[in-house]
């Protein structure tokens, strides 16, 4: 009778979040889904109608235990389904910054954590799927790997899709791990989107330390900086942050060539304030 209950119980849940969600109330839809609690939550994600599964995703980062959906989440975000699948990143993601915020319950083993950063990791390396859902998941494994981005950065960097590089740089902890130098200066060097390569020379830059620059001006190199200077000459308007946080390696490097490209840069800023 116990599981009779259960079921009766969880099929009432899932009815109820799917009624609010349909009466446009996503609120209610949540907060039904959290009363429910996460075995149904779970049930209702495996769900093939549409509005059961959105009702799940609005309840998902709600819900007790939220962390334990995250598998659940990334089935649904393989899907077919653009509008759930995206969805579901997005909603996977906040659990995961919460759960590396606040520190995992004891009840969640590290070996569950290493497995759903592997699912994650691997839908953001997936390149036939929507660039949305990409980053999402890729922001959702890079949460789950405290001081690392959950992937490959070399193979990352490889990726076809410069959107997908941009966010890719842009995750990289501060300072930059030693490991992570070369492949963010080759980003630098050879990276054919500027945005992606002023986003790996800021990113670099922003992990120099003044009183020590030689790791980051090493990796760097000539070609390194040579490029920088190609990035932050003639900027757009307004002067964005990623050039004045890459021209600390120029002023760092304080050659002559680089120092006047600095001097170049703050008088643009000047004239135009």
């Amino acid at each position: 009778m116990p599981w009779l209950n259960f079921l009766v119980a969880g099929a009432a849940g899932v009815v109820a979040m799917r009624a609010a969600f349909q009466r446009g109330d996503v609120d209610e839809a949540a907060r039904q889904g959290a009363l429910a609690g996460p075995a149904v939550v779970e049930r209702a994600l495996s769900s093939r109608d549409r509005a059961t599964q959105l009702a799940a995703i609005a309840a998902a980062p709600l819900v007790e235990d939220r962390a334990e959906l995250l598998d659940a989440l990334g089935q649904v975000a393989a899907g077919p389904d653009r509008r759930t699948a995206i969805p579901a990143a997005s909603a996977a993601r906040t659990i995961a910054r919460e759960l590396t915020r606040r520190g995992p319950p004891d009840d969640i083993a590290r070996d569950d954590i290493a497995t759903w950063r592997r699912l994650w990791a691997q839908l953001a390396m997936r390149g036939d799927r929507w660039i949305e859902l990409r980053t999402l998941a890729l922001e959702t494994a890079a949460a789950l790997d405290p001081g690392g981005i959950a992937v490959d950065l070399g193979d990352a960097l490889r990726d076809p899709d410069p959107a997908f590089r941009s966010t890719v740089v842009s995750i990289v902890p501060l300072p930059a791990p030693a490991a992570l130098r070369a492949p963010l200066a080759a980003a630098v060097v050879k990276d054919t989107d500027r945005d992606v390569a002023l986003g790996a020379a800021q990113t670099l830059c922003l992990s120099l330390d003044d009183a020590a620059p030689a790791p980051i001006l090493d990796a760097l190199g000539p070609q390194g900086l040579a490029r920088i200077r190609a990035l932050v000459a003639r900027p757009r308007t307004p002067i964005a942050a990623a050039v004045r946080d890459a021209a600390r390696c120029l002023a760092a490097d304080g050659s002559a060539e680089n120092a006047a490209a600095v001097r170049a840069l703050d008088g643009g800023r000047r004239r135009r304030h």
